[in-house]
């Protein structure tokens, strides 16, 4: 079924030394499309210089690319590493000269456009370093909290990868809206006054919609554990680095336990913005297969179809109870984390309330597909009867 799709561009500002992360963000930005696009109608549309800017005069460089940049954009993106930039005539540098564009914009409207700063924590080697250009980023990271900023930091590719996925997913999901069409079938029986989604549907139609949701489900879940294979993994270094950290010096562990922390708070941040794209997805995914079941009377001649879907069905509540399984082995992992620092007691308890929604979501998906698979069975069990009385 055709949507309208909401287009949000994105304006990515930075120095030269962050070509990694820009192409990062380009793979992030095509995967969100490709899983949300259809799902929830919206997709993003990345600006660079490098794509966005034809070749032009003006009085520098940086004036050529301020005036083919549309000043409408939705999302300010901007990394830093060890560079501030090549100063203009108007700013500390080029990429400063943009975000102080964007950051004038927001000031003026107060919400758009959304402005994400990232900065990059891994070390540097000597010869990369310039003093100048180190003290000229701290001094512009020092000037954030003044403006009402707050950034994020990272520390490696995947760090960047896991805060951007989350805060573009975050993004996205402020315009998602749970399709008015959508029924809740947990405690509802399976009636046909109740399960209709709209009346000029027909089988076709409402199989089309539940084979693109449930697309949709998978591409969440893949998000989801993707996710919580990589939490696993980030825990499990921290604790061996924890084992091996010098034992003269205490701030070590501290630091160790402050990675483990913000690994944790991009893992339920993940989560946070995943469970509502899932959700959506589901209860329309089932509500449309629910109206099928019930058009699927007029032909339930058609048993190799119905077996069909049913073993299908089977087969979802297989994967929902394996994704439980693993989902509550990093629950208690997560549960299980000692209580040594302020930051790890609170991300702890993000990544617990957002897997114990998550359990509830895969609960529902659950009882909702047992019921399907009960309905099916019953028309299955009258072209049965049906076949016979006609025998």
């Amino acid at each position: 079924m055709p949507r309208k799709n909401l287009i949000l561009q994105v304006f990515v500002a930075s120095p030269s030394d962050v070509e990694e992360e820009r192409g990062v963000l380009d793979s992030v930005v095509a995967e969100l499309n490709r899983t949300w696009a259809n799902s929830i109608g919206v997709s993003f549309e990345v600006l660079k210089w490098e794509t966005s800017v034809r070749p032009g005069f003006s009085d520098d460089a940086q004036a050529v690319i301020n005036s083919q940049i549309p000043d409408d954009y939705d999302v300010f993106i901007g990394i830093f590493w060890s560079r501030l930039g090549t100063r203009t005539s108007r700013a500390a540098s080029g990429t400063v000269e943009e975000f102080e564009r964007a950051y004038q914009r927001f000031r003026e409207t107060g919400s758009v456009p959304e402005i994400m700063l990232y900065f990059k924590e891994a070390p540097l080697s000597p010869s990369r370093i310039e003093a100048g250009q180190l003290l000229a980023l701290q001094e512009f990271k020092s000037s954030l909290p003044e403006k009402g900023g707050l950034y994020s930091s990272f520390e490696d590719l995947a760090g960047f990868e896991a805060s951007l996925r989350a805060h573009l997913a975050a993004i996205a999901q402020q315009f998602v809206k749970v399709p008015e069409r959508s029924i809740s079938l947990e405690s509802a029986e399976l009636l046909p006054e109740a399960l209709i989604a709209d009346e000029e549907d027909g089988l076709f139609d409402c199989l089309e919609i539940y084979t693109m949701r449930t697309q949709d489900m998978t591409a969440a879940m893949e998000v989801i554990s993707d996710a919580t294979v990589r939490i696993g993994e980030q825990l499990s270094q921290r604790t061996i680095e924890i084992n091996a950290r010098d034992a003269s010096d205490p701030g070590h562990a501290k630091r160790l336990v402050k990675r483990a922390s913000e690994d944790m708070f991009r893992y339920a941040s993940i989560l946070e913005a995943s469970i509502p794209l899932l959700s959506s997805a589901r209860q329309e995914a089932f509500a449309a297969l629910s109206s099928a079941v019930v058009l699927m009377e007029d032909f339930k001649s058609d048993k190799l179809q119905l077996h069909s879907l049913r073993k299908t069905l089977l087969r979802t509540i297989e994967g929902a109870v394996t994704a439980k399984s693993g989902l509550l082995g990093m629950r208690q992992a997560a549960a299980g984390l000692p209580r040594v620092s302020k930051d790890l007691n609170k991300s702890k308890r993000a990544v617990t309330d957002n897997l114990d929604r998550l359990l509830s979501e895969i609960e529902s998906t659950e009882s909702t597909v047992a019921n399907l698979v009960e309905a099916i069975d019953r028309l299955l069990a009258s072209s049965t009867a049906g076949q016979v009385w006609n025998q």
